[in-house]
């Protein structure tokens, strides 16, 4: 009887020590599962692309910017098509497999490649056409052996407060709400101008060095953090509203990007766009799973 009794004592020992190992294994496979997810790499794909975002100032003076250019730069002078050529040569260093440019994609995109193709047959001049979307988007698609450019802009449209904006006087609105001298203590306007003047004393790779170092995009990018967005807050929030237009085009923008990227293949995107969507584009780029950013500098420099 005494043997009995410790037979199946042993027995529920077994039993019970069965029991813990295998709920003990569960978890570690379950927490083997939570790590796995948890790594980093763990949603990287097999595939990354690269992508740069190389930032202009608007050959054209395009005018469409809240500084107004006061420095007249003409890309099509023989000095500055010798500098072109030597930007667009280091550019070309990088390889890109397609080039992504400051053109609205869902209305142009069939006109702008109708021009591209009869550039590439000579019978469609760029001579007198100083958009950066020609001097460098064509120049350096042709010279790659492209067949196709990609637009990729996109519209914002206004989604905040409704005003009656013809008679809307914005500096006296922010008085009255006596945040007119916080958003206006760092004076913005100085950089802008001093960078709309150094386009005319640099060369335009120098320039272009200038405009893309992280630093120069991250004060650029903190003017609507200091100065845009406070307008209205804690009323109608205009301003808040004002630089979520501003990221939604920058989203819009990286949504075309990403969806024109080709994932199985070795993609390389460049994006031609005025330089003060860099820091947002940069930062989308580097904060997603599916791209390498590349820095511009790391070739202009070069």
């Amino acid at each position: 009887m005494k043997k009995l009794t410790s037979l199946i004592v042993v027995l529920i020992l077994l039993t019970s020590c069965k029991k813990q190992i295998d709920q003990t294994a569960e978890k570690n496979q379950e927490a083997g599962k939570l790590n796995r997810i948890a790594a980093p790499n763990q949603f990287i794909g097999k595939n990354k692309s690269q992508a740069m975002v190389l930032g202009v100032f608007h050959f054209s003076n395009a005018s469409m910017d809240s500084y107004k250019k006061k420095f007249s730069f003409n890309i099509l002078e023989e000095k500055r098509q010798a500098e072109l050529d030597t930007l667009i040569e280091k550019i070309a260093a990088y390889r890109p497999t397609k080039i992504l440019i400051e053109v609205n994609r869902v209305k142009y995109d069939s006109i702008i490649n109708s021009r591209f193709e009869h550039y590439l047959s000579n019978s469609y001049s760029i001579e007198d056409k100083s958009n950066e979307v020609y001097q460098i988007g064509f120049k350096l698609a042709k010279k790659l052996g492209h067949h196709k450019v990609y637009c990729s802009d996109a519209t914002a449209e206004w989604f905040g407060v409704q005003l009656d904006w013809d008679n809307y006087d914005g500096e006296e609105y922010m008085k009255s709400r006596g945040q007119y001298l916080k958003a206006n203590r760092y004076d913005y306007n100085a950089i802008y101008r001093m960078h709309d003047s150094l386009k005319t004393q640099q060369s335009l790779t120098d320039h272009l060095i200038m405009l893309n170092h992280p630093e120069s995009r991250l004060k650029d990018h903190q003017a609507y953090l200091t100065g845009t967005i406070l307008a209205g807050a804690g009323d109608n929030y205009l301003g808040a509203d004002s630089v979520g237009k501003w990221y939604r085009r920058n989203l819009r923008i990286f949504a075309n990007a990403y969806d024109l990227t080709d994932f199985e293949n070795e993609e390389r995107l460049l994006l031609i766009y005025g330089s003060g969507h860099v820091w947002q584009l940069r930062q989308f780029f580097m904060d997603s799973p599916d791209y390498d950013y590349v820095e511009p500098n790391d070739y202009l420099t070069e």
